[in-house]
């Protein structure tokens, strides 16, 4: 042992300037999917639901420690010509599986001001277990590097190596090495596919007035998103005063964070709702203030102490949450006071309702367009709205939030159920069976096999 770690640490010294840039690439990588940075201008990046801590920060030093090292050796291999790059290469691959499975986990994916929300934060919870699990993998990789350099021979290559095998950067394999090589890719190329596919292959159905079918898609398209937005009855009384008075909801943050991130910095009529102890301003959402309205509402359920949120599977998870326009909590203000009827017309609403960015409820909130939901349920429910009029404006707000998938919603109820948009139950579409992950996907291949 001590002659292996003293033959890495000579590597390391002959090739200490390759090894220092390493470091600082792979730190750079792994912090930008961290978020803890943006590309600067476009202001391209990952943001996490929870802020990183102290885990995110360890596993991110770690991380890039060990990669680094792993292909210093390979480096030092090559130019040696040793046979050790098979083993090398494995220790690669066994990488980008053990960073991609916990970078992914509660990231929204922000892209010119459009998010695109990854469907596997239910495993965020497990979200440490996993970048442990990672670093093992890593630290196994580096073994296996480390040691095949020392020893001068590919630990996982046969005694005697068919050279016919070097078909991949040169490096020799055996048939299992190959196998395990191009597993580890797999799975990692397939948990951030996984992710990013059913969401981001959602386009924006655009184009003629008319189609083959006879549809007339910009009529439907206006019914959807009419061009006013909505505005519904209810109203924001004194919600926005309470949490601007608890601290949860800063008005120059917020300002900040609209102007930096979406170039959408407060207008002089939002200023007003956000400085009034109380606004008889009806809710209303259109193309240019629907981000607005979901940071308003998102703080709004995110803070307000309510069993809802409170007893979702998420909770644990959310303690320290922190968006940036206030301060960190979860559930830790009443805001919202709600009666035993109108609470169970609020939990009836959010756990029967949901977001084409995951498979889960509206009750279980999960992401950002998740909170907002809620929010707008909840400030419903407390002025007496129905649970039908809670789902009509849950698929209004939401179409604002996620266009494509309800104005193809409205084209298969025309051209399944010949129903005009107007006409379909929004409890209906409110429902797992066109407003989750998987609905609107199955909707969007109906339509696709239509030659939609």
């Amino acid at each position: 042992m001590k002659e292996i770690v003293s033959n890495l640490a000579a590597v390391l010294r002959k090739n200490l300037a390759f090894f220092a840039i390493s470091l600082l690439a792979f730190a750079l990588l792994y912090s930008f999917f961290y978020g803890i940075f943006t590309i600067p201008v476009l202001e391209i990046g990952f943001f996490k639901d929870v802020k990183p801590g102290v885990l995110d920060y360890s596993y991110i030093v770690l991380s890039s420690l060990i990669s680094a090292t792993i292909v210093t050796l390979t480096k030092y291999s090559a130019k040696n010509k040793m046979a050790t790059r098979g083993a090398a290469s494995l220790g690669i691959a066994s990488g980008a599986f053990a960073t991609i499975c916990p970078v992914c986990l509660g990231i929204n994916f922000l892209v010119f001001g459009s998010f695109i929300t990854l469907p596997l934060v239910s495993l965020v919870p497990y979200a440490g277990w996993l970048q442990l699990a990672g670093l093992a993998v890593l630290a196994f990789s580096l073994w296996l590097t480390v040691k095949s350099s020392y020893e001068n021979i590919c630990l996982a290559c046969t005694a005697k190596t068919d050279r016919r095998d070097a078909d991949l950067f040169g490096a020799a394999f055996s048939p299992a090495q190959k196998y395990i090589f191009a597993g580890l890719l797999i799975i990692a190329l397939f948990s951030l596919g996984l992710q990013i596919i059913p969401t981001a292959g959602a386009t924006q159905i655009t184009g003629a007035a008319t189609d083959p079918h006879g549809l007339n898609v910009d009529e439907i398209t206006l019914q959807v998103l009419p061009e006013k937005g909505f505005t519904i009855d209810a109203r924001w009384g004194d919600s926005v005063s309470k949490m601007v008075k608890a601290g949860v909801l800063d008005v120059n943050k917020l300002n900040d964070l609209l102007t930096k991130r979406y170039g959408q910095p407060l207008t002089a009529e939002q200023k007003k709702l956000l400085t009034d102890d109380y606004s008889e301003e009806k809710l209303a959402i259109n193309s240019k203030n629907a981000v607005f309205v979901m940071y308003v509402l998102w703080t709004l359920a995110k803070h307000d102490d309510n069993q809802i949120l409170l007893s979702s599977p998420f909770a644990s998870s959310f303690k320290g949450y922190d968006i940036g326009v206030g301060k960190a909590g979860y559930g830790d203000t009443k805001l919202i006071e709600l009666t035993p009827e109108q609470q169970d017309i609020a939990k009836y609403v959010a756990l029967n309702s949901y977001r084409p960015c995951c498979g889960n409820p509206t009750g279980h909130p999960d992401c950002s367009h998740g909170f907002s939901a809620l929010g707008l349920i909840e400030l419903m429910a407390n002025q007496g709205y129905t649970k039908e009029q809670i789902f009509d404006a849950f698929v209004k707000f939401n179409s604002f939030w996620f266009p494509s998938t309800y104005i193809q919603d409205a084209l298969y109820f025309k051209l399944a159920e010949k129903k005009d948009w107007n006409d379909v139950s929004k409890e209906l579409v409110a429902g797992k069976q066109y407003s989750s992950l998987s609905g609107s996907y199955a909707v969007k291949k109906y339509l696709q096999e239509l030659g939609l």
